[in-house]
């Protein structure tokens, strides 16, 4: 578990589960912004075959998580307000991308790591920088040393708290997403370490 004065990551509970589908059924907002090109074009049959597989899934990692080592590394965290009414809000997630800034479910020495936060009342409030800016750290200090973010042009909110975080824009396809219609470019960034230790100094570390 890792926390800030406001926020805590944490492992995914079976209790969250409720809250992740409620998120991928009812309250979508944020499917607009995050891959929404994943959402388009499914039938009724296909987005419930999907869920069915969703929810299976995190069935499994939150049964794993019961006995999981705390010494064991995680690729992702669920993400959890602190104070008298704890609430979860979302989550960070990683993975790792071949030389062309592609996903891949090899291992590499690339790893991109992403955020939602699918409560609309969260934003705004700083959780994301928080979010990001302990699990970036957490996975240095587990080796890995080339850490990059992706998310699309039209995605404007997440390419302001990339560069906010110290992410360097590295790699652009242009045209290569297409949402409601529209062609966006595809954007890559990588962390530069000095920028985010500046991030770290000047905005974490006062709330840790």
């Amino acid at each position: 578990m890792l926390q800030t004065k406001h926020i805590i990551l944490r492992d995914l509970r079976e209790e969250d589960i409720e809250q992740r589908i409620r998120w991928e059924t009812v309250e979508t907002e944020w499917q607009q912004w995050d891959a929404p090109w994943e959402y388009e074009g499914l039938t009724e049959a296909e987005r419930q075959e999907e869920l069915r597989h969703y929810t299976e899934e995190l069935c499994r990692r939150a049964r794993q998580n019961r006995t999981r080592p705390e010494e064991e590394l995680r690729l992702a965290f669920q993400i959890e307000t602190k104070g008298e009414r704890p609430e979860y809000i979302g989550w960070v997630t990683s993975y790792c991308l071949d030389e062309d800034c592609n996903y891949t479910e090899e291992r590499t020495d690339r790893r991109a790591v992403g955020l939602d936060i699918p409560e609309r009342a969260a934003r705004g409030r700083g959780f994301a920088y928080q979010a990001l800016g302990l699990f970036l750290p957490y996975l240095m200090e587990h080796g890995e040393t080339k850490l990059f973010t992706q998310t699309w042009s039209g995605n404007e909110r997440m390419v302001y708290i990339a560069r906010t975080l110290g992410f360097e824009e590295c790699r652009r396809k242009k045209g290569f997403r297409t949402v409601r219609g529209e062609k966006y470019d595809g954007l890559t960034f990588r962390l530069n370490p000095d920028k985010f230790e500046n991030f770290c100094q000047n905005r974490l570390r006062p709330l840790l």
